[in-house]
């Protein structure tokens, strides 16, 4: 006989599960009696073992069924040999995580190549490695999973090891910037000076829908051009790296020509005309945009209610309920204008009268997370 708590329908118990780490769901629930186990053993798991004590790892290998995991992130960055202790818990990976959508990798170590199931659809590789050997594992991991991914992470470094692969049902793709590790670890501008990311995009034959975009040196800005998914592609992001210098003539150029683009996010560093609100209101009306998230910093200071009258017409307030907040660096003598709630500022030195923080949001919308 069971409990009234035992006696709860599948459904609400697995809803109490999404509050419990992995490891408490097996500590609090398993082996209490036969129901639960099978419950337990058939929540969808997502595990990541990023961060993570080694007796708390081993407490999870143990217990876990490889089908219910459907997420798994595996590091050796502070654990060295992470992703082999857990290969030596499954020798069969491939064969026994038969629902295995997502995986990433993070550091793994280069004699431990991991076989993906067929079913893992997303894909993210981190690495601070750049020889040949990082190339080869790379370049062995995508190459098997070419006809199935949808959605890929990767830094633009290791780009130059996927030159000969073709990713035809790739919807979704995120590539970082090589700064995120530090200069002193990589020369940002040296891995793919040779190659266009952009004609490398293409060369994969795939119909991007979402594309997060860091854009970390002047030579790649100079070439910027996504007309091949003009049909395609609905959710761009793109990231400039601070030492870029963007205009809006040339965002508006890259832009124009992305015919089903209806949400684009920004950041960036640049002139002037990047925080004139007219401009991008005449240009938006071309566009099916219904989606803007910015935020642009320009080296000149005016006042902020002068920058902010451009961004209080009709269009931005009434038909859009497109809100932007505006402040002034005092150590860079430059302007920081950016949506809310998207890039509300969180740390500012307040108040000032020489600086003053201003937006044209309401209230409630201001203060929204």
């Amino acid at each position: 006989m069971y409990s009234s708590f035992e006696s709860l329908s599948a459904e609400l118990l697995f809803e109490l599960f999404d509050y419990l780490s992995p490891y408490d769901l097996f500590r609090i629930f398993i082996n209490l009696n036969s129901r639960l186990n099978v419950l337990v053993h058939s929540y969808p798991l997502r595990l990541n073992f990023r961060r993570i004590s080694r007796s708390k790892f081993d407490f999870i290998c143990r217990h876990i069924q490889p089908k219910q995991v459907i997420s798994l992130i595996l590091c050796d960055e502070y654990v060295p040999e992470r992703v082999k202790l857990f290969l030596n818990y499954f020798p069969h990976f491939k064969e026994e995580f038969l629902y295995l959508q997502s995986v990433t990798l993070i550091e793994a170590g280069i004699n431990t190549f991991i076989d993906l199931p067929l079913s893992v659809s997303s894909l993210t590789i981190r690495s601070f490695d750049t020889d040949n050997d990082s190339k080869t594992y790379i370049n062995e991991i995508l190459s098997q999973q070419t006809k199935v991914l949808t959605h890929l992470k990767i830094d633009n470094k290791d780009l130059q090891y996927l030159i000969d692969i073709r990713f035809p049902a790739l919807t979704h793709l995120i590539i970082l910037g090589g700064h995120y590790y530090g200069r002193e670890h990589i020369d940002v501008s040296s891995p793919l000076e040779n190659i266009d990311i952009h004609s490398l995009i293409q060369q994969w034959q795939c119909f991007l829908t979402h594309l997060y975009l860091v854009i970390d040196n002047e030579m790649r800005y100079s070439i910027f051009n996504l007309d091949r998914f003009s049909h395609c592609l609905t959710h761009l992001t793109l990231h400039f790296h601070q030492d870029i210098q963007v205009s809006f003539v040339c965002l508006e150029q890259c832009l124009i020509k992305l015919f089903q683009l209806t949400n684009f996010t920004c950041q960036a560093n640049g002139s002037w005309d990047l925080i004139d609100g007219k401009q991008w209101e005449k240009f938006i009306l071309k566009t099916q945009i219904v989606r803007f998230n910015f935020k642009f910093e320009c080296n000149i200071i005016e006042e902020i209610s002068s920058i902010l009258e451009s961004f209080r017409s009709s269009f931005w307030l009434k038909e859009r309920h497109w809100y932007v907040g505006c402040y002034q660096d005092e150590s860079k003598t430059s302007t920081i204008i950016y949506s809310i709630p998207r890039f509300r500022i969180r740390t500012l030195k307040y108040p000032s009268t020489v600086y003053p923080h201003m937006t044209t949001a309401p209230s409630n919308i201001e203060q929204k997370e």
